[in-house]
């Protein structure tokens, strides 16, 4: 799809009612990591893992630090030309792409899985920031900055990136692709296919009620999955999609292209693989010896890098000079993988903690754009970073948001309780709040009441009858029963009824916050873009960067 036709489809959707009304209310972030909030209110306590902060004038040091250093930019050009063109981009990212060849030009870049669909709403946020980022500072630097977006093509977590989350009735509604796969296999190499997509789509359908982008929207999903050679292609063409004109930039590490850019780097990542590991683990100490701990989930006694054989395995050290999977059945020789990394760089991928160190190598990144986790993880980089005599770049936080539909907030506003408020505490609080005060009248309180006065006279009744009827003792005990289950029943549709008047008032808030707060968790951490594309068009991308600000300390509350 070019981009006279990417045009024609919005200008067919733009008559619509409500068109580009959203607004943004900034708030500080609702729900924060001590280290992260540290990071973003520049406490130097925090500031002390990273060689930057995100000051003016650090900017401008990283700046010079950057342009003097040599990079293959026209190498470069050449294979995000490539790329780019064969994935949809417009004349914004080409026009983007030549300010590459200027010495002086630099990057502000991010980074994020080939999601289907792009994955969670903070891919969105993710590239919208670049973009905000990259302007912002090619404004203040009075040099050329391109935006970036790092597809993570190599990785092969299938399970973490073969679904979308659309709200559903009672609870989030996890939709799953069911095509063919190859475990193990990175999402470059993943092929989607067109008759597993239709089933996909048909029951993303079933979620959505229908609109009048809903058809539309079928139709460009439906070609551009049926041109992508993978599942990182069609992440490349959706977000080029979606970020029309933006001048978005992008580069999937999978690329062959780039992987002979990065052939040496493999080459000194495999040779100086002892002191590579000894820094990083210097970085993940440093962490551990304060206050905020370490970071979860790293390899730390791993080689760090990824041998794709075909499937992508973690290579460990096996003493000096060679090397293991992890459970020890393939061998490698250091030797030969230096060979390799040589002759067939694309067998080799980074992890985490390297990735970071060959996009410095590779680009010229002035800043590096980050969710919670990736601050948290960037933060153990130093000392690797000053191994191979480079810096960090500042890592800049991307922007959260909360997207809120008119329907969400009348509801609210029903109720006097504002998102914000939900947010904060969880649509749960509030629902238990409603239960306790709805029974204003204590039905089972009245009914214990009423049992503790009739006791007395009704044991006096049965004596009476054991005297005159001793062989139907057992009729006392049950009619006493009777009353007894009686008297509670009616007790408890006192209570029932005075509940179900507050029933509506539940239901309405729990519906609010399935939508901002699934499974408790931020909703750009579940739902998928697809579900407000559907409600408000394909232009709901770009008309949402228009009202985002760079506020290192703010949530974005989004209205529509």
């Amino acid at each position: 799809m070019n981009e006279h036709d990417s045009l024609n489809i919005r200008n067919s959707m733009r008559n619509r009612k409500g068109w580009n009304t959203m607004q943004a209310e900034t708030h500080p972030p609702f729900h924060q990591q001590s280290f992260v909030e540290d990071y973003i209110k520049h406490s130097d306590r925090a500031l002390a893992f990273f060689d930057y902060s995100l000051s003016d004038e650090d900017m401008k040091q990283r700046f010079q630090e950057v342009t003097s250093k040599r990079f293959k930019r026209k190498e470069l050009y050449n294979v995000l030309y490539t790329y780019n063109q064969k994935h949809g981009c417009g004349r914004a990212t080409l026009e983007q792409l030549e300010k590459l060849k200027d010495p002086e030009s630099t990057a502000v870049i991010t980074g994020q899985q080939a999601g289907l669909l792009t994955g969670p709403l903070y891919t969105i946020y993710k590239a919208a920031t670049v973009l905000i980022e990259a302007e912002e500072k090619e404004r203040r630097l009075q040099k050329p900055v391109l935006p970036v977006f790092w597809i993570a093509g190599e990785d092969h977590d299938w399970e973490e990136i073969n679904h979308i989350y659309l709200p559903g009735d009672t609870a989030p509604s996890k939709i799953a692709y069911q095509g063919e796969m190859e475990p193990g296999y990175p999402v470059s190499r993943q092929h989607l296919d067109q008759e597993a997509f239709e089933v996909w789509w048909k029951e993303i359908t079933s979620l959505l009620h229908e609109t009048p982008h809903t058809k539309e929207l079928y139709g460009v999903f439906k070609q551009m999955a049926g041109s992508s050679e993978s599942v990182s292609d069609f992440f490349a063409k959706v977000i080029h999609w979606l970020f029309s004109g933006s001048g978005l930039i992008l580069m999937d590490a999978s690329d062959p292209g780039i992987r002979s850019l990065e052939s040496s780097m493999f080459q000194r990542l495999i040779d100086e693989n002892d002191t590579v590991g000894e820094a990083l683990k210097r970085g993940l100490l440093n962490r551990e010896n304060t206050a905020y701990g370490r970071p979860d989930g790293f390899q730390e006694n791993s080689s760090h890098f990824f041998y794709h054989h075909p499937n992508r395995i973690l290579l460990y050290k096996e003493g000096a000079a060679h090397f293991s999977d992890k459970n020890g059945r393939l061998h490698f020789s250091r030797v030969s993988l230096r060979e390799e990394a040589v002759n067939c760089p694309e067998n080799f991928s980074t992890d985490a903690l390297t990735r970071p160190l060959f996009q410095d190598m590779l680009l010229p990144v002035l800043a590096y754009v980050g969710g919670p986790g990736e601050i948290n993880y960037w933060s153990v980089l130093k000392p690797l970073f000053h191994q191979f005599d480079r810096f960090v770049p500042p890592v800049i936080p991307r922007i959260e948001g909360t997207i809120l539909p008119r329907s969400v907030q009348a509801a609210l506003n029903k109720e006097n309780l504002s998102a914000k408020a939900l947010l904060r505490r969880g649509s749960k609080t509030y629902v238990e709040q409603i239960r306790e005060n709805a029974v204003t009248i204590d039905g089972r309180g009245l009914g214990e009441e009423l049992l503790q006065q009739i006791r007395p006279y009704h044991e006096d009744m049965r004596s009476a009858w054991e005297s005159i009827a001793p062989s139907e003792k057992s009729y006392g005990e049950t009619n006493w029963k009777i009353i007894e289950q009686e008297i509670r029943a009616f007790a408890g549709r006192i209570n029932r009824h005075q509940e179900e008047q507050e029933e509506e008032r539940i239901n309405r808030i729990n519906r609010a916050g399935l939508l901002l707060l699934p499974f408790g968790r931020p909703q750009e951490r579940v739902y998928n873009v697809l579900f407000f594309l559907n409600e408000y068009g394909s232009d709901f991308v770009l008309d949402l960067i228009k009202i985002l600000t760079l506020n290192h300390m703010r949530h974005h509350l989004i209205k529509m």
